[in-house]
């Protein structure tokens, strides 16, 4: 049914009959958005190998090479002793491991859309160290996510300083850095979340088939990058119904672009649904996955770690966080305030709903089921994103003030400020070996500098998911003199004697209990799975073993 212009002139975004006669450019500022955007490149793709590599991106690996689990716990957990450089092996590819073995890999582990590693398969056949290849993928997708939000911005709130100043905030942010530089797939989910909203902006402001085709593309893609997207479905949704019904003088437009956002949507879910399919075909599977989501923490931690992540989106000089940076959540509350009084609709609906849904879905099953979600900032990036465009719109009203104005000057004082403040994080975070992000494995490097400190070490390792992945990210940090031994889930738990110091991954209580008969056994500083083996003076000194 065809649309006449005045009905699409009608219900075109709103924010695009704002006037704005910005003032002529200076070279100064020119100066400043080339200099933003050539350190946006360099932090993002200088030094992809200084952060340590962690156990959730030694998995990533493990999948897009094709390994199984089988085939790992019948090498590393099998009583034999390994060199580094052979546990290492599982992080390179082989020619036996193609797209079948990684195809079939994915398949193992549905919580885990599968776009990313289906990229990362790509980008591992590079003459690149594969750790590299793969954070490189991440950091052009964190990359791509500054004039992403640019543009939204833009999109959602008209021109103006508005759409710089959130490039400038993502391009300065510590938090998008690190996930830019993590061979993870949170750095392209965002950018897909980023442009499925766009796509949905421009497809009611246009109203025409092909805007409404592209929006479906992203969708899909943004599905196949994380189930996490599965949530903005309904925010779109809810924004689509507003965008459209709020103004009830043209209803016939109204219902047919309805229909056609519902034709996008369908087509998107469509092709998500093989999927879909897999994901509820092992539910049981997922649900045992994801169950360490579930350890219960207090809600003194839970709004502790909202702080945290709130804070570290704008400013994270060191990777233990520093409560005296909790005072900046007092002039990020009022931004926020005045954003959600006065900021236009409808743009600032989709972003209210952003955050809001993110939140709902990590703090809700905390707060009334029990979890630890809220601990872990990748999983409420939406929400930390819409907390930055919010930031965004808040300066760039004020900067549109007039020069010199009470407003116009505390906008340029936060901006600078938080520019300021992001980019000494950045610097910071480009000279460090480990970081807050890494959790369990933030220790990786003290406990590998304790452990090839050592004579004859052994490492000793019980068979676990957590075992597993921190064995293989010590072994990136160990010297070839180190050996280690992986405890079979069953059978003979006899350890290799002759080695001293002995190191400790997640033992089992069978083998503690054994150990401390003759030795004492102590926890590593700052680690939960890590122990030391203390031999005591009575007891008696087996005989070496050969190499």
């Amino acid at each position: 049914m065809p649309l006449d212009e005045t009905a699409m002139d009608r219900y075109a975004l709103s924010v695009h009959s704002i006037e704005y006669s910005p003032p002529a450019a200076s070279r100064a500022r020119l100066w400043s958005i080339a200099a933003l955007a050539l350190w946006s490149i360099l932090s993002r793709f200088w030094g992809l190998d200084h952060l340590l590599v962690w156990h959730d991106e030694v998995f990533t690996l493990i999948r897009v090479l094709g390994y199984s689990h089988d085939e790992l716990q019948s090498v590393l957990f099998s009583g034999q002793i390994l060199t580094p450089s052979e546990v290492l092996r599982f992080q390179t590819p082989t020619p036996e491991h193609g797209w079948r073995a990684a195809f079939a890999a994915f398949v193992g582990h549905p919580e885990h859309a599968p776009l990313y590693y289906g990229l990362g398969v790509l980008v591992v056949g590079l003459p690149l160290d594969p750790v590299t290849a793969l954070r490189g993928l991440s950091a052009l997708f964190g990359l791509l996510l500054i004039p992403a939000v640019s543009w939204l911005t833009r999109e959602l709130f008209g021109p103006g300083p508005t759409p710089w100043v959130a490039a400038a905030l993502v391009a300065c942010s510590p938090l998008q850095l690190l996930y830019a530089q993590e061979a993870r797939q949170y750095a392209l989910w965002l950018l897909l979340l980023v442009l499925s909203c766009l796509t949905l902006a421009i497809a009611l402001r246009r109203g025409s088939w092909g805007a409404w085709l592209v929006h479906a593309l992203t969708t899909a893609l943004g599905l196949y990058a994380h189930l996490l997207f599965l949530p903005m479905i309904a925010v779109q949704a809810f924004w689509v119904l507003l965008v459209l019904f709020l103004d009830g003088e043209d209803r016939r437009y109204g219902l047919e672009q309805a229909r056609r956002w519902a034709i996008s949507l369908g087509l998107a879910v469509l092709a998500f649904s093989p999927w879909l399919w897999l994901v509820f075909s092992q539910h049981e599977r997922v649900g045992d996955l994801t169950a360490w989501m579930r350890r219960p923490i207090g809600w003194p931690e839970i709004l502790a770690a909202w702080g945290r992540h709130l804070v570290e989106t704008f400013v994270d000089p060191s990777p233990g966080f520093d409560r005296g940076w909790l005072w900046l959540l007092l002039p990020l509350g009022w931004a926020l305030w005045f954003f959600i009084r006065a900021a236009p609709r409808p743009g600032a609906w989709l972003i209210l709903s952003m955050a809001l849904a993110y939140v709902g879905l990590v703090l809700g099953p905390d707060l009334l089921l029990g979890g630890s979600r809220s601990q872990h900032a990748r999983y409420v990036l939406p929400t930390l994103l819409a907390v930055q465009l919010m930031m965004a719109w808040w300066i760039g009203s004020a900067l549109g003030c007039a020069s010199g104005s009470m407003r116009h000057r505390l906008g340029l004082s936060t901006l600078t400020l938080l520019l300021a403040l992001g980019l000494f994080s950045q610097i910071l975070i480009a000279r460090a070996e480990t970081w807050s992000t890494k959790h369990l494995s933030a220790h990786t490097r003290e406990v590998a500098r304790l452990v090839n400190a050592g004579e004859r070490p052994l490492v000793l390792a019980s068979a676990s998911s957590v075992g597993l992945g921190e064995l293989i990210a010590l072994a990136y940090h160990l010297e070839p003199h180190v050996r280690l031994w992986g405890q079979p889930r069953q059978g003979e738990s006899t350890w290799p004697s002759g080695y001293e110091p002995i190191f400790l991954l997640t033992p089992t209580e069978p083998l503690r209990r054994a150990l401390s008969q003759e030795a004492l056994i102590r926890p590593l500083a700052g680690t939960w799975q890590w122990f030391i083996v203390t031999r005591q003076a009575k007891s008696q000194t087996r005989p070496s073993p050969p190499d």
